[in-house]
């Protein structure tokens, strides 16, 4: 593991709990009490097993305990799907609900869009869900194809965790913009893009140091990049609204 990412990795993937906890704090647990749909607590059930697992293994590989790595790896060919199906619902239902807000705004002239700038600006909505939706998606694919080698399956898997990550620091950071009227500024537009990006080119840089391959970790730097660069660039665009239409079946 010390040939792969930092010596304590693992005692400092416990931060990616404090971030789930903090960042989701202001939109989801100060307000369980409320209501919301059963899908969303189904959803953020099998979010917080994936954190925990995703804690939990390389924690048992520094502790040398393979084989209930192992058990808690083939858990996650359940627990993964779970999440992304229960994801996938979410997404749809906040373009459904978006949609129809805007059309009633519409309707009783408080807006005013067209009808394609109505379905452009839902589906530009939608594009930090989906981009996410799809990272976990092939990241954990390849951490399963990969699963007998080592840095790759490693590697793979990090990537996967991060997907994690950067929503909840996204939410924390728009929430205290919001709440103090921060005018947007780069910080508040690219911050928690660029700190992952920097964890992830801070682990090449130790991968190279340990003479390790930097193929896995600069795929996993390359989707990022283009994931960020899809939804700061091109999310709004119409090969976006038709992506997202498509992907979600909305078209």
């Amino acid at each position: 593991m010390k040939k792969i990412f930092f010596p304590h990795f693992e005692k400092w993937m416990f931060m990616l709990i404090v971030f789930i906890a903090i960042g989701f704090y202001p939109s989801y647990w100060s307000k369980l009490g409320e209501t919301f749909p059963v899908i969303q607590h189904i959803h953020a059930f099998f979010m917080c097993a994936w954190v925990l697992m995703s804690v939990a293994q390389p924690y048992l590989i520094v502790k040398k305990k393979t084989a209930l790595h192992k058990t808690i790896g083939k858990w996650s060919y359940a627990l993964v799907p779970l999440i992304l199906i229960s994801g996938y619902i979410l997404i749809q239902m906040r373009y459904d609900r978006m949609l129809l807000e805007l059309q009633q705004s519409v309707a009783m002239g408080t807006e005013q869009y067209s009808t394609a700038e109505m379905l452009n600006k839902v589906a530009s909505a939608q594009r930090l869900g989906i981009i996410f939706f799809l990272m976990l998606f092939l990241f954990f694919s390849l951490a399963i194809i990969y699963r007998k080698k080592m840095l790759y399956h490693a590697t793979f898997m990090v990537g996967a965790m991060f997907t994690s990550m950067d929503p909840a620091l996204d939410r924390l950071v728009g929430y205290w913009t919001n709440r103090f009227e921060i005018d947007p500024n780069f910080f508040t537009s690219y911050g928690t893009q660029l700190f992952a990006m920097v964890l992830l080119i801070a682990i090449a840089i130790y991968q190279r140091s340990k003479q390790q391959s930097l193929i896995p970790i600069s795929i996993v730097l390359s989707i990022y990049a283009m994931g960020f660069l899809i939804a700061d660039f091109g999310g709004r665009t119409a090969a976006w609204q038709w992506f997202a239409e498509c992907v979600l079946l909305r078209n």
